[in-house]
């Protein structure tokens, strides 16, 4: 029997598939995360940053990103004194043309920043510099010595993007309070608080962002620009993977066993833009979003630098809460991206204000590790 590649990644999701007459099992893996961060703490040593400094630009950089491109820099203009911005080569102009996405990852990379420097005992001073969304240099930051704050920080190393396995069950009263209620901090500035909404999978509401959300990444799917920017994206072996630390692995795709080891070895860009990996694309979109809990949509009152800023920080700080709680939250951005719910969803829903987060979400039996690969230091950290 003849297995294309659109067939076996679904033959493969049962564990085991006969490659040349030999059982390939789950035992074939990715690049470790954690043997990455040894190796790095011993050659890394950044001019102009204590150990402590460096610790702190570490955890910021565990934030999320779209396609996992860390588009963040660090320009060191002092001794404690400096400048947040993005790189150009890591924006994501096909689908994200005017930076909104970029400058919310920076603003969950501001979170882990400030959290890392209060727990070290640091206290952070923040200005908006940028005059556009493309500007390439965003926030000024300096460091002040001040009280320890006392927070866990294994909750910013072991967050995660979970996209499989959701559980139906809608999510309780209780922990959409928990994970929603935003406890007292410092402000990157004053913006109103966000509003959330929570519309059950099975909802008027839960079933239109389900079918929006299908159609629009068949849009994108089948979008040449958009398609040829993931390609450039995914890292398919673990060689290209180790060399370039960012972006979507295996792993971070949650494509593991049989599967896993035929894309590693078998897969390159070109097979992204395959029509079977378009549709496959499709088909498992279609059966995540049939599973979860619900939808939660939040709307800001506009699309200000500031504004996303500060949004970016709420995201996160939620994102270091549901752990806890085995909630798992799955960005789905594309409505956001593609014309037409871009521009009329909000108004579909019957939300004010402009939609700024998709968030798939559902419980999850057990929490998996973290798996999504970070650049050393040297690679955004500008002396």
């Amino acid at each position: 029997m003849k297995v294309d590649r659109r067939s076996f990644l679904r033959y493969a999701g049962q564990g085991v598939i006969l490659l040349g007459g030999l059982s390939v099992m789950s035992s074939c893996g990715g690049v470790d995360r954690d043997q990455l961060l040894a190796r790095d703490r011993k050659q890394r040593q950044i001019a102009g940053l204590t150990e402590q400094e460096m610790d702190i630009l570490y955890l910021a950089s565990l934030a999320p990103s779209g396609h996992n491109t860390q588009p963040w820099t660090v320009r060191i203009v002092e001794p404690q004194h400096w400048i947040i911005g993005s790189a150009k080569e890591r924006w994501l102009p096909a689908v994200d043309p005017h930076n909104r996405e970029v400058l919310l990852s920076l603003g969950a990379f501001l979170e882990n920043l400030i959290i890392a420097a209060e727990v070290h005992g640091y206290l952070i001073d923040l200005q908006v510099i940028a005059k556009s969304s493309l500007d390439k240099e965003i926030v000024d930051i300096r460091l002040k010595k001040g009280q320890t704050r006392d927070f866990p920080l294994e909750r910013i190393k072991t967050r995660r993007t979970v996209r499989n396995n959701f559980s139906d069950r809608e999510i309780t009263a209780d922990d959409l309070k928990y994970i929603t209620i935003h406890h007292k901090r410092p402000h990157l500035i004053e913006v109103m608080m966000p509003h959330g909404f929570y519309f059950p999978n099975n909802s008027p509401q839960g079933k239109q962002l389900r079918e929006g959300t299908i159609e629009a990444n068949r849009k994108q799917a089948f979008r040449d620009p958009a398609q040829e920017e993931l390609a450039n994206w995914i890292r398919w072996s673990n060689k290209d993977a180790e060399a370039q630390r960012n972006g979507l692995t295996p792993d971070s795709m949650e494509i593991g066993g049989a599967a896993g080891f035929y894309v590693r070895n078998f897969y390159d860009r070109k097979s992204v833009l395959s029509k079977s990996f378009r549709e496959t694309t499709v088909d498992t979109v279609s059966k995540q979003v049939k599973t979860c809990g619900g939808w939660l949509v939040v709307t800001s009152q506009d699309s200000r630098i500031e504004t996303l800023l500060e949004y970016g920080r709420m995201f996160e700080e939620m994102l270091l809460l549901i752990r806890e709680r085995k909630i798992a939250i799955h960005p789905m951005t594309q409505m956001l991206e593609e014309n037409p719910s871009r521009d009329a969803l909000a108004k579909e829903l019957g939300l004010a204000g402009e939609v700024q987060w998709i968030l798939r979400i559902g419980y999850l039996n057990s929490y998996p590790d973290p798996v999504s690969l970070r650049m050393p230091l040297s690679r955004f950290v500008i002396t």
